[in-house]
């Protein structure tokens, strides 16, 4: 089982509550879990081997890890935990955690901003679960696997806007920043911290130099901290600047950290120049592996104990390789730089000139960024700048922009309502389009973080969406980030002095396209049925016809190959719960 397990019973205060919350929970419970705390109408149970703290008097307990914010120190004494708002905990703290706490005559569960601990809930005989494990809710006399269609098309249409409830109908989600509580009236949810906040023009950072200093002041401190969580951590870096960062970062001589990265497969090129570089600057011992598309099996999603069809089938390539030389390891953690594209504004549009145009009005500073967005996208400061007069936001949407995928049928959209439960996605007025962008991009990574096979081993962690990292990174404005011609460049001055230079100055991405296109002619039979013939044509959700052209043709649009694997990942989900139902 996952290490960080728990599973929490919550009823209202009265006769034979507990009893109700304690025969609910023998039913759910795993092997490795026992029970940590028990108050009027709660009781918690889980993996007593996981990062958790337990709050006095079985006031509530708090799983993961939780740093103070003035000194980043780990937070072991929970005194004062009891104490707080949910607001003023959010403020005083920081980490990766879910905090359940008995506040008299109600429950209240808090979420952490970087979603690193998982919470999903449910109603079962009137009693409340909540769980990082909802695979546990299924089973004889509980919960019945129902696939919600809605949701199921909302995520392929509404492509990374997280919606509270699931695919899988009754368990919903508590959302990264969300207070759930829970008393004799029912159950309510609130926001305790939004990233909005942060993109406020009131809170911008005015300076470049200052950016790049709060930058690196605030991004040492956090990964530091996390390096001082584990022993044995696994570092994936891929010689790429968001990985690297990360390790440099979490070079503090505490643990016995160790790096991966992956060497080419045939047909890709090379990353290893860039891994190796960074390795040896920061003292790393760096090991070298090779994915392996012989592991991929197309017809298994690693997501499948959860709620949603997150998973990406390519990713066993790299995830099984990894689990060996983990278990070699006794890896006890994983990092990477998942989110930092997101995290450090990533972006080749002209949003960044329509976000200084709106925040200086036209000036020397306004050709300075169309310069910089030129020398980025490789074309002159006219086409910058008709490109930012088409995009001007006469009526600029709160809303995002729907990515969807591109082989769905055509009336998929019609009627489909959006998706609700995320106060995230709604930006306030007054937020220029380029932030909002921004900020989205960063909403959106959350669907990208979880649904790992390495994940049953040891915490899979994202520390660049850390809250601290996040405020910081949110509060600095667009067009610093491509400040010089290069994106990424607050991140990229922030650790130029503990980078080498190839990778502070590296302007190309490597990608896994050639190992794709392999994997997918290799498992193309299979493919074949399982889109033609599977549960989602069976839903009417895909252009059978185009989907058949991709796959009798040359597969040469590269943005088509993740599209297409979308979908089987998506299909080998509902195939799993679909079968446990009729099980």
């Amino acid at each position: 089982m996952n290490r960080g397990a728990y599973l929490a019973c919550v009823v209202v205060p009265g006769p034979e509550a507990n009893e109700r919350a304690r025969g609910l929970a023998e039913r759910l419970r795993s092997h490795a879990m026992v029970d940590l705390v028990e108050g009027p109408g709660l009781l918690v149970i889980g993996d007593a081997r996981a990062a958790h703290v337990v709050l006095p008097n079985g006031g509530g307990i708090l799983f993961g890890h939780l740093f103070d914010r003035e000194s980043s120190a780990r937070v072991i004494e929970p005194a004062k935990l009891g104490q707080l708002s949910a607001s003023e905990l959010v403020k005083s703290y920081w980490g990766g955690y879910v905090a359940i706490r008995a506040l008299g005559d109600r429950v209240e569960v808090i979420r952490d901003p970087s979603g690193t601990v998982p919470c999903y809930y449910a109603e079962i005989e009137g009693v409340h679960v909540l769980t990082s494990r909802p695979n546990l809710l299924f089973g004889p006399a509980l919960l019945e696997p129902v696939i919600d269609w809605t949701i199921v098309t909302q995520s392929l249409v509404f492509r990374d806007f997280r919606p509270a409830r699931t695919c899988l109908r009754g368990i919903s989600e508590v959302l990264p920043g969300i207070v759930f509580d829970l008393n004799d009236r029912g159950a309510s949810t609130h926001c305790a911290w939004s990233p909005w906040t942060f993109a406020e023009p009131a809170v911008r950072v005015t300076d470049r130099a200052d950016a790049i200093a709060l930058l690196r002041d605030v991004a040492s401190t956090t990964l530091g901290a996390w390096a001082g969580c584990f022993e044995r951590p696994l570092i994936e870096i891929s010689g790429g600047l968001d990985s690297s960062i990360v390790a440099a970062g979490m070079r503090t001589g505490q643990s016995e950290a160790h790096c991966l990265t992956f060497g080419p497969a045939p047909g890709d090129a090379s990353e290893l120049p860039w891994a190796r570089a960074v390795a040896e600057l920061l003292g790393y011992p760096l090991t070298e592996l090779v994915a392996d598309a012989a592991t991929v099996d197309i017809r298994h999603s690693d997501a499948q104990d959860l709620p949603r069809p997150c998973a990406r089938s390519f990713s066993q390539a790299l995830d099984r390789p990894i689990q060996v030389l983990a278990a070699e390891l006794r890896t006890d953690a994983f990092f990477g730089g998942g989110g930092g594209d997101s995290m450090f504004c990533l972006t080749h549009s002209a949003f960044p000139l329509i976000d200084r145009l709106a925040a200086e009005g036209l000036g020397k500073g306004v050709f300075e960024t169309a310069g910089d967005i030129a020398q980025m996208t490789r074309t002159n400061v006219w086409k910058v700048f008709a490109a930012a007069a088409r995009r001007w936001p006469r009526n600029h949407s709160a809303m995002p922009k729907p990515m969807t995928n591109a082989f769905l049928a055509p009336h998929v959209r019609d009627c489909l309502p959006w998706p609700e439960g995320n106060p995230w996605l709604a930006a306030p007025a007054g937020i220029p389009p380029g932030k909002c962008k921004h900020v989205w991009s960063i909403i959106g990574i959350q669907n990208q973080l979880e649904g790992y096979g390495r994940e049953a081993m040891a915490p899979l962690l994202a520390p660049l969406m850390s809250q601290p990292i996040a405020e910081i990174c949110i509060s600095i404005p667009t067009w610093f980030w491509c400040a010089g011609g290069n994106n990424r460049t607050v991140a990229r001055e922030a650790f130029r002095d503990r980078l080498p230079a190839s990778v502070i100055d590296r302007r190309t991405k490597v990608s896994f396209s050639s190992l794709a296109y392999r994997m997918i002619r290799a498992n193309m039979t299979i493919i074949r049925e399982m889109l033609l013939d599977g549960a989602l044509a069976r839903e009417g959700l895909l252009d059978r016809e185009r989907i058949t052209r991709f796959l009798e043709g040359t597969m040469a649009d590269s943005e088509a190959l993740p599209e297409v694997m979308a979908l089987v990942e998506v299909e080998a989900w509902v195939r799993h719960w679909e079968g446990r139902s009729l099980g």
